[in-house]
């Protein structure tokens, strides 16, 4: 399996950023890793300081990157007194273009960010660093929501048997290499209700149910076979109801401290919500989130 090589935090001195470089700082010691902080100055408050200050435009505009290369540079030395030494650089621009430029240009691996507060959801549709990274890069990005304890100890990984939930199983092992693995497979029995409705009888039903069961059973048998390769830290778990739901219980049972996700979306309304399963758990689960993108061109 290949190794994380190179890993980009991205930082806007917040606390919640501040946990993010902490669990990034974390994750390049465990692999061994290179370590990227960036920062990303918006274009438009140095516009806005051009019309405040017209006639001296480009001396407000280098204070402006000044200050926040300064601030870049004390992270990075508090991070080499802890024996890391990362490269570190201020871009100009908006955030998730040139977070996503940073990540192809310097080859990422992986990608991580501060959550979003208790207002993730809602913003999530009015376009944050973090979901406007996610819809236009293709770079696993990682969400940091907990104040990092050590390595990471229990992770769930949501499975549809879609080319992308196999991908999160794979970066799962990869990111958690202590870590126990649960593979997920929830069964929605929506046709079953309807099954019901229109007068089947409860054989009919029971046949149909125990059918989504053997084919989730040789789906789950295939992924781990696949996938794992004998992995003794990985088991398979599959239950009934509504995916959210269940993700949001398994994760408070299993005391999960990592979610690892695919992202699907073909068309262009699904990459602005990434899914509907992955957007409850960003919202509704306390752990942080690893979601992996389908790899461009694929």
């Amino acid at each position: 399996m290949e190794k994380i090589q190179r890993i980009l935090v991205a930082t806007d001195f917040s606390p919640r950023a501040d946990r993010a470089v902490q669990r990034a700082a974390q994750l390049a010691v465990e692999h061994e890793a290179e370590l990227d902080l960036l920062h990303v100055l918006p274009t438009f408050p140095l516009e806005s300081f051009k019309h405040l200050i017209a006639e001296t435009p480009l001396e407000t505009e280098q204070r402006l990157y000044n200050r926040a290369k300064l601030a870049l540079q004390n992270k990075v030395e508090t991070l080499t007194r802890d024996g890391i030494r990362p490269r570190h650089h201020v871009a100009i621009g908006r955030a998730h273009v040139e977070i996503n430029r940073y990540a192809e240009s310097h080859h990422a691996d992986l990608i991580v960010v501060g959550d979003q507060g208790e207002t993730f959801v809602k913003e999530l549709f009015l376009g944050t660093t973090a979901s406007k990274t996610l819809r236009t890069g293709h770079h696993p990005l990682l969400v940091v929501k907990q104040e990092p304890t050590g390595q990471y100890k229990h992770v769930l990984v949501p499975v549809d048997f879609s080319r992308p939930s196999l991908d999160a199983l794979t970066m799962a092992l990869k990111v958690a290499t202590q870590a126990s693995v649960h593979v997920l497979h929830a069964i929605e029995m929506p046709l079953g209700r309807k099954m019901k409705q229109a007068g089947f009888n409860a054989k009919w039903i029971d046949l149909y149910r125990n059918k989504m069961l053997s084919h989730a059973r040789e789906g789950m048998e295939k992924i781990v076979a696949d996938h794992a390769r004998g992995d003794t830290r990985v088991t398979s778990l599959i239950e009934y109801g509504h995916a959210p739901t269940v993700i949001r219980e398994k994760t408070q049972s299993l005391e999960i401290d990592l979610i690892v996700m695919g992202k699907r979306g073909e068309t262009e309304l699904d990459e602005a919500l990434f899914g509907s399963v992955t957007k409850h758990v960003l919202y509704e689960t306390p752990c942080d989130v690893l979601v992996v993108s389908p790899v461009a061109g694929s």
